[in-house]
C-alpha cells in the first residue's frame, strides 16, 4: 500500500504538460469574469465555493511549470557548452594526427565506404579508438562482430562533421595523383586484407 501512495505523490514522474494544463485551467477559472462562468460554462459560484482550492492549485502548478522551465533552460545551455567543448576537443585531436593515423582515416576515402574492417590490435587503430575518432559499429544491439582481431569501424559522427580532407593530407576533392600516393602509403595491415 505504501508503494502505491508513494507513486501517487511522486511529482517527478508526472509530465510537465499535466502541470501546465492544471495551471492554465485553474488560472482561467480564477481570472475570467464570474458572469462568463455562470452563463457560458454553467459553473455557478465556482469561485466562491472552490476559489481557495483553485488558488492553491494555480500557485503550485505554475510554480512547478516555472521551475521545470528554468531547469530546461539550464540543461539546454549546459548541453550546448558540452557540445562546444567536444567539438573543440575533436578539432584539436584531428589537427594533431600523426602520419599513420592519417593513413588509416584515408582508408575510408580509398575504399569509398563509411565502414572499414581494421585490426584493433594495431597501435594506431587502437589509438584512434581511444581518442574516440574511430568507433566500433554495433550491428546487433550492443555487441559488435569481430573476425579474429578485425572489426568493422567507422569515423565518429562528431569527428566526421569537422574532419576535412586537408587534415589527412588530401585536397578537396582529392586529385588522382594524391589518390595514387595514398594507395602507395597505405597502412601495412591493408596488404593482408586488401
Amino acid at each position: 500500500m505504501e508503494k502505491y501512495l508513494k507513486a501517487i505523490f511522486d511529482l517527478t514522474k508526472v509530465p510537465t504538460r499535466f502541470f501546465f494544463l492544471l495551471s492554465v485551467v485553474s488560472g482561467f477559472v480564477l481570472f475570467v469574469d464570474q458572469e462568463f462562468l455562470n452563463k457560458k460554462l454553467f459553473l455557478d459560484n465556482v469561485k466562491e465555493k472552490y476559489g481557495w482550492i483553485l488558488g492553491i492549485v494555480f500557485i503550485l502548478t505554475t510554480g512547478l511549470v516555472l521551475v521545470n522551465f528554468v531547469i530546461w533552460i539550464f540543461k539546454s545551455i549546459q548541453r550546448r557548452i558540452l557540445i562546444k567543448k567536444w567539438k573543440k576537443k575533436f578539432s584539436d585531436r584531428v589537427k594533431t594526427l600523426d602520419r599513420f593515423e592519417k593513413s588509416i582515416l584515408r582508408e575510408f576515402i580509398l575504399n569509398g565506404q563509411k565502414s572499414v574492417e581494421m585490426p584493433i590490435d594495431n597501435p594506431s587503430v587502437s589509438g584512434l579508438l581511444d581518442k574516440n575518432i574511430l568507433v566500433m559499429n554495433r550491428p546487433f544491439g550492443n555487441s559488435s562482430i569481430m573476425n579474429g582481431m578485425r572489426t568493422s569501424l567507422s569515423i565518429n559522427e562528431s569527428v566526421e562533421e569537422i574532419l576535412q580532407c586537408k587534415d589527412i593530407d588530401l585536397s578537396n576533392p582529392p586529385t588522382e595523383k594524391e589518390i595514387e600516393l595514398a594507395k602507395t602509403n597505405r597502412p601495412e595491415w591493408t596488404k593482408r586484407y586488401y
